[in-house]
């Protein structure tokens, strides 16, 4: 009998619990898309990585919407559960994984204006064009979707006059000058061709800071290929240091490479830096080969020669080394 009881209950319950949630759709659906105010504010990047080209960023949205059928439910400003009411399903594109910190909820007032805030943490893709490098200005944005809902559905409505709109005034990033952040409505294809979600983005500019790289990176690279030369100013019949000076040059090259080499990203294409350590590879390799030659000369006794070549040598590669300096970073 309680077998029988408990059936015929559910029964009865069946279809009241069949009947869709009153505020889980859309507030106009079938009539004009719903208007979602959004606003971002960057609080903070700790840092940008050039080999797996992503940024760690910390930012913060909001976005507020009217729901006129929420007005008057609650006398006050009512907390609720995100999924409690309709909601735009505001998602994170360019995110490579990302921590939400604050709660999944939303204030609701008594005229029906409900308003969400979340902050996202963690990893963020940057696609980055590194031909420039390390001279390079680069692009950065954040961008958000109303998942499943196309823009004559929800269309997102840009308030740069939100105080939470922009950015802090300090970044935690170091080696990079960040500019102005601009709103931007961004509608987003899932795949090329389909159709778009709405959509909305962060978006500015950055400049990489030349100083690190000019100190630790290209002024020891300059330091190599002067030592590399310097095989040129020794007597020719001392043919062992000078040997041992161009070898040891190369050598130094090689090994610097695959160090710098670790940060910035395999690439299909060249960056400035990449041109001008292939040519000061080859003007080491130029140097090397001058003193074999000269080697050679020196053991069938023309010792002159050789002097006379090395002193044309050691005034034309100061000048082919200058010229590749400025054509590397200024051309």
């Amino acid at each position: 009998m309680a077998l029988l009881a408990f059936l015929l209950l559910a029964a009865g319950a069946g279809p009241a619990f069949s009947q869709p949630e009153p505020f889980l759709s859309r507030p106009t659906s079938g009539e004009t898309p719903t208007k979602v105010a959004v606003g971002f504010y960057l609080a903070d990047i700790f840092e940008i990585s050039a080999p797996d080209q992503t940024m760690l960023a910390d930012v913060v949205i909001q976005a507020e919407w009217e729901d006129p059928r929420l007005a008057g439910r609650w006398s006050a400003v009512h907390s609720a559960a995100l999924d409690e009411v309709w909601n735009p399903n505001l998602q994170l594109v360019n995110q490579r994984g990302v921590s939400m910190l604050l709660p999944q909820r939303v204030d609701v007032d008594p005229s029906g204006r409900v308003r969400w805030q979340q902050r996202w943490v963690g990893r963020i893709s940057a696609r980055m064009d590194l031909r420039d490098f390390p001279l390079d200005r680069q692009l950065f944005h954040i961008q958000v979707v109303s998942l499943g809902y196309t823009p004559d559905e929800v269309a997102l409505v840009l308030r740069a006059d939100y105080p939470q709109s922009g950015r802090a005034a300090t970044l935690s990033v170091t080696d990079w000058s960040m500019g102005a952040v601009r709103v931007e409505a961004a509608n987003f294809e899932p795949v090329p061709g389909s159709q778009p979600l709405s959509g909305a983005q962060l978006s500015w500019e950055g400049q990489r800071h030349i100083g690190y790289y000019a100190v630790l990176v290209i002024f020891p690279l300059i330091l190599i290929v002067v030592m590399g030369s310097g095989a040129l100013w020794i007597d020719p019949s001392i043919i062992a240091a000078r040997v041992s000076i161009a070898m040891t040059t190369m050598l130094t090259l090689i090994s610097y490479r695959f160090s710098i080499g670790k940060s910035v990203p395999t690439l299909t294409y060249l960056t400035r830096f990449d041109y001008f350590m292939l040519a000061s590879t080859i003007i080491i390799f130029a140097i090397m080969a001058l003193v074999a030659a000269g080697a050679h000369l020196v053991g069938k006794g023309r010792i002159e020669l050789v002097k006379r070549i090395d002193g044309w040598a050691c005034v034309a590669f100061p000048i082919v080394f200058a010229i590749v300096f400025v054509l590397a970073w200024w051309a």
